[in-house]
């Protein structure tokens, strides 16, 4: 069984599409878990309302604690063998778990990642994919997310995951970079990872969000991650250490251009 967690803090417009896209799946032994984090508007209600539609959906009410927080809560629930994450303003394609799966029934592999479908603002579409697909160990993919295309991507919303790996790990609180900070630890105890020739996740840039925000402090927590990763790298895998200090340099580089470029440049300069 696989359990989908789709953490949802005032989603109503869009979160019936996500079920939807869920319920649906060509592959139906699923655990859907909503996890209702404090929404203001009618969130709350409509998991309720969606729930009674399918048994395999469970709710989770709670306060409002940040993404993190709503995926923890729904990895504490979750008795699926496997688990996925969906933000609940997105949607995935029909055959994504039967996708994904088909990869699982190798017990060396850990994580599958897929494709991205991205939306913008103005409807245009892009896609992100890989162009073949491949079978990565864990160093392999560590170098992917460091030197390579990033095809692994630091998402958790395209991949699927064996619940095992989460046994002593969860999102770390009170940052907006969890997915950054949490797939390297992931990754190290987990095994292969593969990468899918195939776009499964449908991402929908809205106005406001996290990514397309102005500038904040919170965005600086970036550098003490890379630098946590690059010391894991250092004491496990040292072959990978310059690689690691490589990534740490480029992504402080990309966040400099990224405040220079942001309206707000002036309160952080």
């Amino acid at each position: 069984m696989i359990s989908v967690i789709v953490p949802s803090y005032n989603v109503a417009p869009y979160l019936e599409r996500c079920v939807n896209s869920l319920v649906c799946q060509t592959y139906a032994d699923l655990e859907i878990i909503l996890v209702d984090d404090g929404s203001t508007d009618a969130t709350g209600k409509l998991c309720d309302k969606i729930a009674e539609s399918d048994s395999r959906i469970k709710v989770i009410h709670k306060e409002n604690g940040g993404l993190s927080d709503a995926r923890n809560a729904g990895i504490g629930l979750a008795e699926g063998e496997f688990v996925s994450f969906i933000d609940g303003d997105d949607f995935i394609e029909t055959d994504t778990y039967e996708s994904m799966i088909s990869e699982m029934r190798d017990p060396r592999v850990s994580i599958v990642a897929g494709g991205f479908i991205v939306t913008d603002i103005q409807g245009n579409t892009t896609i992100r994919m890989i162009p073949k697909k491949q079978r990565l160990t864990k160093e392999e993919a560590f170098m992917d997310l460091f030197v390579g295309e990033n095809y692994i991507s630091q998402s958790s919303c395209n991949k699927l995951f064996r619940r095992c790996l989460f046994e002593n790990i969860r999102y770390k609180k009170g940052i907006i970079n969890e997915d950054m900070e949490v797939l390297p630890r992931l990754l190290d105890v987990g095994n292969d990872v593969v990468l899918l020739n195939k776009a499964i996740y449908h991402y929908i840039k809205k106005p406001g969000s996290i990514t397309s925000s102005d500038y904040s402090m919170e965005r600086y927590k970036a550098i003490e991650i890379e630098r946590d990763i690059y010391l894991m790298c250092k004491l496990k895998y040292p072959k990978l250490q310059p690689y690691a200090s490589f990534y740490e340099l480029k992504s402080l580089y990309g966040m400099l251009c990224n405040l220079m470029g942001c309206a707000n440049y002036k309160d952080f300069k």
